[in-house]
Protein backbone atom coordinates (compact mmCIF):
# COMPACT_ATOMS: atom_id res chain seq x y z
CA UNK A 1 0.00 0.00 0.00
CA UNK A 2 2.74 2.17 0.69
CA UNK A 3 4.65 1.86 -2.58
CA UNK A 4 1.69 3.29 -5.15
CA UNK A 5 0.73 6.05 -6.25
CA UNK A 6 -0.76 8.63 -3.00
CA UNK A 7 -3.99 8.74 -5.25
CA UNK A 8 -4.80 5.13 -5.51
CA UNK A 9 -4.05 4.72 -1.21
CA UNK A 10 -6.43 7.37 -0.76
CA UNK A 11 -9.15 6.19 -2.95
CA UNK A 12 -8.57 2.78 -1.63
CA UNK A 13 -8.62 4.05 1.98
CA UNK A 14 -11.89 6.01 1.20
CA UNK A 15 -13.57 2.77 -0.75
CA UNK A 16 -12.21 0.03 1.02
CA UNK A 17 -10.59 0.91 4.80
CA UNK A 18 -6.60 0.82 3.99
CA UNK A 19 -6.38 -1.42 7.27
CA UNK A 20 -8.98 -3.77 6.60
CA UNK A 21 -7.87 -3.91 2.90
CA UNK A 22 -4.20 -4.77 4.65
CA UNK A 23 -5.42 -7.68 6.37
CA UNK A 24 -7.33 -9.31 3.69
CA UNK A 25 -4.27 -8.77 1.48
CA UNK A 26 -2.40 -10.79 4.50
CA UNK A 27 -5.07 -13.57 4.70
CA UNK A 28 -4.71 -13.88 1.01
CA UNK A 29 -0.57 -14.18 1.32
CA UNK A 30 -1.20 -16.83 3.66
CA UNK A 31 -3.72 -18.92 1.31
CA UNK A 32 -1.33 -18.18 -1.49
CA UNK A 33 1.30 -20.05 0.32
CA UNK A 34 -1.40 -23.29 1.55
CA UNK A 35 -2.40 -23.71 -1.67
CA UNK A 36 0.95 -23.70 -3.12
CA UNK A 37 2.13 -26.21 -0.70
CA UNK A 38 -0.49 -28.36 -1.43
CA UNK A 39 0.06 -28.21 -5.16
CA UNK A 40 3.47 -29.36 -4.65
CA UNK A 41 2.49 -32.41 -2.76
CA UNK A 42 -0.37 -33.36 -5.08
CA UNK A 43 2.04 -33.24 -7.89
CA UNK A 44 4.76 -34.88 -5.95
CA UNK A 45 2.23 -38.06 -5.05
CA UNK A 46 0.60 -38.27 -8.45
CA UNK A 47 4.47 -39.04 -9.56
CA UNK A 48 3.72 -42.07 -6.97
CA UNK A 49 0.41 -42.93 -7.63
CA UNK A 50 0.95 -46.73 -9.02
CA UNK A 51 4.24 -46.94 -6.90
CA UNK A 52 4.39 -48.24 -2.84
CA UNK A 53 5.81 -44.47 -1.98
CA UNK A 54 2.60 -43.75 0.21
CA UNK A 55 2.28 -47.26 2.00
CA UNK A 56 4.84 -49.12 2.29
CA UNK A 57 3.98 -51.05 5.85
CA UNK A 58 -0.09 -51.13 4.73
CA UNK A 59 -1.71 -54.46 4.57
CA UNK A 60 -0.63 -55.99 1.48
CA UNK A 61 -1.43 -58.84 -0.88
CA UNK A 62 1.61 -60.02 -3.11
CA UNK A 63 1.52 -62.19 -6.49
CA UNK A 64 3.92 -63.80 -7.91
CA UNK A 65 5.39 -66.89 -9.74
CA UNK A 66 5.94 -67.62 -13.65
CA UNK A 67 4.95 -65.49 -16.24
CA UNK A 68 1.76 -66.67 -17.58
CA UNK A 69 0.03 -68.56 -14.57
CA UNK A 70 -2.32 -65.77 -14.45
CA UNK A 71 -1.68 -63.52 -12.16
CA UNK A 72 -3.38 -60.38 -13.98
CA UNK A 73 -6.39 -62.14 -14.01
CA UNK A 74 -6.55 -62.80 -10.37
CA UNK A 75 -5.93 -59.03 -9.90
CA UNK A 76 -8.74 -58.18 -12.25
CA UNK A 77 -11.02 -60.04 -10.34
CA UNK A 78 -10.03 -58.61 -6.72
CA UNK A 79 -10.27 -55.25 -7.71
CA UNK A 80 -12.06 -54.52 -10.64
CA UNK A 81 -9.09 -53.19 -12.88
CA UNK A 82 -7.92 -53.92 -16.32
CA UNK A 83 -4.58 -54.93 -15.76
CA UNK A 84 -3.55 -56.13 -19.32
CA UNK A 85 -3.42 -60.18 -20.02
CA UNK A 86 -1.45 -61.65 -22.95
CA UNK A 87 -0.20 -64.92 -23.76
CA UNK A 88 3.32 -63.84 -23.71
CA UNK A 89 5.72 -63.25 -20.78
CA UNK A 90 6.59 -59.93 -19.13
CA UNK A 91 3.30 -58.51 -20.02
CA UNK A 92 3.45 -56.72 -16.92
CA UNK A 93 6.79 -55.10 -16.96
CA UNK A 94 6.63 -53.59 -13.34
CA UNK A 95 4.22 -53.52 -9.61
CA UNK A 96 1.02 -52.72 -10.12
CA UNK A 97 -0.82 -51.53 -7.39
CA UNK A 98 -4.38 -52.04 -6.75
CA UNK A 99 -6.66 -51.40 -3.60
CA UNK A 100 -9.28 -53.47 -1.91
CA UNK A 101 -11.56 -53.42 0.55
CA UNK A 102 -11.97 -56.30 3.24
CA UNK A 103 -13.70 -56.17 6.92
CA UNK A 104 -13.79 -52.85 6.60
CA UNK A 105 -9.94 -52.28 6.19
CA UNK A 106 -8.54 -51.14 2.97
CA UNK A 107 -5.43 -53.37 1.48
CA UNK A 108 -3.39 -52.90 -1.29
CA UNK A 109 -2.61 -55.51 -3.93
CA UNK A 110 0.52 -55.59 -5.90
CA UNK A 111 0.99 -57.85 -9.05
CA UNK A 112 4.62 -58.28 -9.73
CA UNK A 113 6.26 -59.12 -13.03
CA UNK A 114 6.92 -63.37 -13.78
CA UNK A 115 9.97 -64.38 -12.39
CA UNK A 116 12.40 -66.80 -13.79
CA UNK A 117 13.91 -69.99 -12.24
CA UNK A 118 17.52 -68.31 -11.91
CA UNK A 119 20.32 -67.15 -10.32
CA UNK A 120 19.79 -64.23 -8.24
CA UNK A 121 22.41 -62.08 -10.32
CA UNK A 122 21.05 -63.47 -13.68
CA UNK A 123 17.64 -61.75 -13.26
CA UNK A 124 17.29 -58.49 -14.86
CA UNK A 125 15.66 -55.62 -13.30
CA UNK A 126 11.55 -56.29 -14.36
CA UNK A 127 12.27 -59.30 -12.17
CA UNK A 128 13.83 -57.61 -9.52
CA UNK A 129 11.10 -55.58 -8.89
CA UNK A 130 9.30 -58.73 -8.10
CA UNK A 131 12.02 -59.80 -5.56
CA UNK A 132 12.35 -56.33 -3.88
CA UNK A 133 8.71 -56.11 -2.87
CA UNK A 134 8.83 -60.11 -1.73
CA UNK A 135 12.31 -58.97 0.58
CA UNK A 136 10.85 -55.74 2.02
CA UNK A 137 7.08 -55.59 2.49
CA UNK A 138 5.18 -57.29 5.24
CA UNK A 139 1.94 -58.89 3.43
CA UNK A 140 0.77 -61.89 2.77
CA UNK A 141 2.05 -63.97 -0.28
CA UNK A 142 -0.17 -65.44 -2.99
CA UNK A 143 2.50 -67.91 -5.41
CA UNK A 144 0.62 -68.70 -8.33
CA UNK A 145 0.91 -71.82 -10.25
CA UNK A 146 -1.04 -73.05 -13.19
CA UNK A 147 -2.07 -76.02 -13.13
CA UNK A 148 -2.44 -77.34 -16.63
CA UNK A 149 1.30 -76.40 -17.25
CA UNK A 150 -0.19 -74.25 -20.43
CA UNK A 151 2.35 -71.45 -19.06
CA UNK A 152 5.23 -73.76 -20.57
CA UNK A 153 6.30 -74.79 -17.26
CA UNK A 154 5.99 -78.24 -15.54
CA UNK A 155 4.67 -78.15 -12.07
CA UNK A 156 7.96 -79.37 -11.15
CA UNK A 157 9.61 -76.36 -12.72
CA UNK A 158 7.07 -74.01 -10.65
CA UNK A 159 7.24 -75.76 -7.83
CA UNK A 160 11.55 -75.70 -8.10
CA UNK A 161 10.87 -71.27 -8.84
CA UNK A 162 8.79 -71.70 -5.19
CA UNK A 163 11.77 -73.07 -3.54
CA UNK A 164 14.70 -70.73 -4.82
CA UNK A 165 12.61 -67.59 -3.62
CA UNK A 166 11.18 -69.49 -0.81
CA UNK A 167 13.70 -67.12 1.80
CA UNK A 168 11.94 -64.07 1.09
CA UNK A 169 9.02 -65.83 2.08
CA UNK A 170 10.45 -65.87 5.77
CA UNK A 171 8.07 -64.29 8.43
CA UNK A 172 5.29 -64.32 5.92
CA UNK A 173 1.86 -66.15 5.79
CA UNK A 174 2.22 -68.15 2.61
CA UNK A 175 -0.72 -69.36 0.21
CA UNK A 176 -0.40 -71.28 -3.45
CA UNK A 177 -3.76 -70.67 -5.94
CA UNK A 178 -3.95 -73.57 -8.51
CA UNK A 179 -4.97 -71.92 -11.04
CA UNK A 180 -6.54 -72.77 -14.35
CA UNK A 181 -8.36 -76.08 -13.03
CA UNK A 182 -11.19 -75.64 -15.37
CA UNK A 183 -8.56 -77.58 -18.03
CA UNK A 184 -6.91 -79.71 -15.40
CA UNK A 185 -7.96 -80.00 -11.87
CA UNK A 186 -5.40 -81.16 -8.90
CA UNK A 187 -7.09 -84.57 -8.67
CA UNK A 188 -6.02 -85.07 -12.49
CA UNK A 189 -2.50 -85.25 -11.82
CA UNK A 190 0.17 -88.31 -11.95
CA UNK A 191 0.66 -89.26 -8.43
CA UNK A 192 4.37 -87.91 -8.43
CA UNK A 193 3.43 -84.10 -8.73
CA UNK A 194 0.50 -84.98 -6.74
CA UNK A 195 2.94 -85.56 -3.81
CA UNK A 196 4.98 -82.62 -4.24
CA UNK A 197 2.00 -80.48 -3.87
CA UNK A 198 1.15 -82.47 -0.67
CA UNK A 199 4.19 -82.22 0.74
CA UNK A 200 4.30 -78.77 1.14
CA UNK A 201 0.68 -78.91 2.73
CA UNK A 202 2.32 -81.24 5.21
CA UNK A 203 4.72 -78.12 5.54
CA UNK A 204 1.52 -75.91 6.81
CA UNK A 205 1.39 -74.51 3.10
CA UNK A 206 -2.17 -73.95 2.02
CA UNK A 207 -3.04 -74.77 -1.37
CA UNK A 208 -5.95 -73.43 -2.94
CA UNK A 209 -7.34 -74.22 -6.47
CA UNK A 210 -9.08 -71.07 -8.67
CA UNK A 211 -10.54 -70.55 -12.05
CA UNK A 212 -10.05 -66.90 -12.64
CA UNK A 213 -12.20 -66.44 -15.65
CA UNK A 214 -15.31 -67.67 -13.94
CA UNK A 215 -14.05 -66.60 -10.36
CA UNK A 216 -13.76 -70.04 -8.94
CA UNK A 217 -11.90 -70.10 -5.39
CA UNK A 218 -10.93 -66.27 -6.53
CA UNK A 219 -12.50 -65.03 -3.06
CA UNK A 220 -11.54 -67.47 -1.29
CA UNK A 221 -8.43 -67.41 -2.23
CA UNK A 222 -8.29 -63.85 -1.23
CA UNK A 223 -10.05 -64.05 1.76
CA UNK A 224 -7.90 -66.59 3.22
CA UNK A 225 -4.71 -64.58 2.19
CA UNK A 226 -6.04 -61.67 4.01
CA UNK A 227 -7.57 -63.52 7.15
CA UNK A 228 -3.81 -65.41 7.56
CA UNK A 229 -1.98 -61.46 7.62
CA UNK A 230 -4.73 -60.17 9.81
CA UNK A 231 -4.13 -63.40 12.44
CA UNK A 232 -0.21 -62.90 11.75
CA UNK A 233 -0.71 -59.17 12.64
CA UNK A 234 -2.83 -59.32 15.40
CA UNK A 235 -0.28 -62.10 17.33
CA UNK A 236 2.33 -59.90 16.41
CA UNK A 237 0.84 -57.00 18.96
CA UNK A 238 -0.26 -59.25 21.66
CA UNK A 239 3.66 -60.24 21.74
CA UNK A 240 4.66 -56.75 21.40
CA UNK A 241 2.59 -56.22 24.33
CA UNK A 242 3.26 -59.16 26.39
CA UNK A 243 7.22 -57.62 26.21
CA UNK A 244 6.16 -54.37 27.03
CA UNK A 245 4.43 -55.23 30.07
CA UNK A 246 7.26 -57.19 31.09
CA UNK A 247 9.84 -54.52 30.66
CA UNK A 248 6.83 -52.30 32.91
CA UNK A 249 6.88 -54.75 35.50
CA UNK A 250 10.46 -55.13 35.74
CA UNK A 251 11.34 -51.54 35.36
CA UNK A 252 8.05 -51.04 38.25
CA UNK A 253 10.59 -53.38 40.17
CA UNK A 254 14.00 -52.39 39.84
CA UNK A 255 12.18 -48.35 40.66
CA UNK A 256 10.80 -49.95 44.19
CA UNK A 257 14.04 -51.54 45.03
CA UNK A 258 15.67 -48.29 44.03
CA UNK A 259 13.15 -46.41 46.63
CA UNK A 260 13.26 -49.12 49.52
CA UNK A 261 15.02 -46.84 52.48
CA UNK A 262 17.68 -48.42 53.99
CA UNK A 263 18.01 -50.10 57.26
CA UNK A 264 20.12 -48.19 60.09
Amino acid sequence: MEEIHPFYSDLMNILYDRDHYKIALGQMNTARHLIDGIAREYVRLMKYDDSLYRYPSTRTLILCGFPNVGKSSFINNVIRADVEVQPYAFTINRLYVGHLDYHFLRWQVIDTPGILDQPLEDRNTIEMQAVTALAHLKSSVLFMMDVSEQCDRTIEEQLHLFESIRPLFANKPVLIGLNKVDIRHRGELPAEKAALLYQLEKEGIPIVETFTLTQEGVMSFRDRACDELLAQRVEAKIQAKKITNIEDSVLNIWILTMRRPKRK
